[in-house]
């Protein structure tokens, strides 16, 4: 996915306050300023070996928030 992509999945979700685990000993407190440094991560990157954890971590990010409203 790309950085535009990413953004229009994180449109008008609710995001959670935080903390939120999204792995193992990885806690973000701040979810909104999370997403939004991950974002300009994959926007103004250009190496891909960072931009993969990037991605992971917004599509966990992504699947807990999904799986919180079911």
């Amino acid at each position: 996915m790309t950085a535009e992509d990413y953004e229009a999945a994180f449109h008008g979700i609710a995001l959670p306050e935080g903390p939120i685990e999204i792995g193992q000993g990885a806690i973000v407190t701040d979810v909104p300023l999370f997403v939004a440094k991950e974002l300009a991560i994959l926007k103004f990157g250009n190496n891909e070996r960072v931009k993969e954890p990037v991605r992971w971590r917004l599509n966990r990010l992504i699947e807990l928030i999904n799986n919180s409203h079911q």
